[in-house]
């Protein structure tokens, strides 16, 4: 009757292993609520919204509902996951043993046995698996932070590019206007003057038709920063975008040691490295463990007849403890896997210093072109643009009287563009710089008199 308990057992085990894996696959894909829901998971329609907000507000609602948020959260809980794992023992192993020629005992016939096996792994080399895990965990929470700022900042370079085409599209429109008013003291000149040729009534037409093409092309610039801030926060392409803020010029003072203390302290990156230099000196321990050997208790129970060689056969059941233990005398292979985990931590810590290095030299450039942009900025509103504005009256009287030709006044009507299409950008530059800076330092938020302070007790520790 074993025997046949036996086959049938082995028969079931067979037909399992041997099961078609298209089978295994459809009871997956149409059975476990696992994988249904992962094959039921479907692209929710993105809103379309018709509104007006502040940048700061499109970059909170980016922070809760832009996806990317949410992979890199579920990753962090991924590795969350994996410390359970590392707490537990691996599965013990089941075995059964049949004898096709029973083995003859004087207590009896051996026909069937069963055993359990369970390994131990040693408690301090799980104890550094866990704690080399939570190391990485860390590091992810460091990278989950990383994402907040990354897409906070591509908000606001969204949002100010977007106000920046904006902008250019107002001033393209009022010198559509001003090109009309100076159209038409071409047209006046040439009817009453001989000088003035139909040439420069041609040619102050092609200059709308230029700047009637240049609205074309911003308004087409428009749409497509408009989608990118929508992608952004995960909205519909097509909602009408509007930004309460505006491109203005605003008094800062850079501090780059404040600024560089500060990002020290705070960026992201530099967390995650300091958890990985922490795992990997970690590993060095781990691999230094091999030298502690890893146990197995067994049990093994082995079925006996009544009927035996020995006329005093009472058919008793033997019963069986094994412990077992690997014995750890490949002493080479320890000391290389000591060697390279120690090799790998080197390299860490070095990536860690210029990562420093990095941040340095990016607050540096950064300070030294948010400078720069400021004095052009000033240059531009102070000096430039109000000569270029009066140059311009000039040369529309004197055009007016016979005294100025054609070329001069358009020229000079190029420049007063050029100038005020160059204020608009400067002053773009100026907030993304700033929001650079922000970023470098590891703020969300724009950069203000608290934010210049080194945080000197993160600093500290």
């Amino acid at each position: 009757m074993k025997r046949v308990a036996t086959v049938l057992i082995l028969f079931l085990f067979t037909a399992i292993g041997c099961r078609s894996p298209e089978g295994f696959e459809h009871r997956l894909t149409h059975q476990n609520p696992c994988f249904k829901s992962i094959a039921s998971t479907q692209v929710d329609s993105l809103e379309r919204i018709s509104e007006a907000n502040t940048i700061d507000q499109y970059v909170q609602l980016c922070l809760e509902r832009n996806p990317q948020i949410s992979e890199a959260f579920h990753r962090v809980e991924a590795i969350r996951h994996r410390i359970p794992q590392s707490h537990s023992l691996p599965d013990p192993i089941v075995g059964t043993t049949t004898f096709l020629s029973p083995v003859q005992t004087a207590a009896g016939k051996q026909t069937f046995g069963l055993g359990i096996q369970q390994k131990i792994i040693h408690a301090e080399r799980r104890a550094t698996q866990i704690s080399i895990i939570r190391e990485e965990l860390a590091a992810a929470e460091a990278d989950l932070i990383r994402v907040h700022l990354d897409l906070a900042y591509q908000v606001k370079m969204a949002c100010f590019q977007l106000l920046f085409v904006r902008q250019s599209i107002a001033i393209t429109e009022a010198e559509i206007e001003s090109l009309k008013q100076i159209a038409d003291v071409i047209l006046r000149q040439y009817e009453v003057q001989a000088s003035v040729t139909q040439q420069d009534v041609l040619n102050v037409q092609i200059e709308q038709s230029k700047l009637d093409n240049d609205l074309t092309r911003l308004l087409d610039r428009e749409k497509k920063h408009r989608a990118r801030l929508a992608r952004l926060t995960h909205l519909s392409p097509a909602s009408n975008l509007e930004i309460l803020d505006s491109l203005k010029t605003s008094e800062y003072e850079l501090d780059l040691e404040a600024l560089t203390s500060r990002a020290i302290a705070s960026r992201p990156e530099l967390h995650a490295q300091l958890a990985n230099m922490r795992r990997d000196r970690k590993k060095i321990h781990l691999a230094d463990l091999q030298k502690k050997p890893d146990f197995s208790i067994g049990m093994n129970w082995i079925s006996t007849s009544d009927e035996g060689i020995s006329p005093l056969a009472n058919g008793q059941d033997a019963l069986s403890l094994g412990i077992g233990f690997n014995l750890p005398i490949y002493r080479n292979r320890i000391r290389s896997a000591v060697c390279e985990a120690k090799a790998i931590s080197a390299a860490t810590n070095n990536r860690y210093a210029s990562l420093q290095d990095q941040i340095t030299e990016e607050i540096f450039s950064l300070i030294a072109k948010a400078e720069s942009e400021r004095t052009i900025l000033e240059l531009l509103q102070q000096d430039i643009i109000p000569k270029a504005n009066r140059t311009l009256e000039l040369a529309i009287d004197e055009y007016a009287n016979g005294d100025a030709p054609y070329v001069q006044l358009i020229e000079d009507w190029r420049s007063l563009l050029r100038y005020r299409l160059s204020e608009a950008r400067s002053m773009t530059e100026i907030h993304l710089t700033l929001a650079s800076i922000s970023r470098s330092v590891g703020e969300i938020d724009e950069l203000t008199d608290e934010s210049l302070a080194p945080n000197r007790s993160a600093f500290e520790e």
